[in-house]
């Protein structure tokens, strides 16, 4: 009975500290509002400026220079150019239906891929 009582006792202990330490952590911690439009620019400046960004902020909402110009639009979703030779990541959910028109007997893009016999 004793062995009972002693790790019902710690478990109450360790239940109010776990209590405490999510009530702290979810008081001491904030965010910011991180996404914006690149036309919120001039009201989101002064934040970004305090959050240490250094160049100018007018150049985050100019949709042809960097860096907005270097997002690639796939019907909604978003991608990265990860190269100067054009290799764009993105997700698989993302290109799917463009794979799936592209492939055809011979060529299931799906199962095989693609690989370009050269980079231009």
């Amino acid at each position: 009975m004793t062995a009972t009582v002693s790790t019902n006792s710690n478990l109450k202990c360790l239940a109010k500290a776990t209590a405490i330490a999510l009530l702290w952590t979810v008081t001491a911690t904030s965010a910011d509002e991180g996404m914006w439009m690149p036309g919120q620019t001039a009201e989101v400046c002064a934040a970004m400026r305090a959050d240490g960004l250094q160049i100018d902020p007018a150049q985050l909402g100019r949709l042809d220079a960097d860096p907005l110009n270097a997002i690639v639009s796939l019907g909604g979703c978003s991608a990265s150019f990860v190269s100067p030779q054009g290799l764009v990541a993105t997700n698989h959910h993302c290109v799917l239906e463009s794979i799936q028109y592209h492939s055809k007997e011979g060529q299931d893009y799906l199962t095989d891929g693609f690989l370009a016999k050269s980079p231009g």
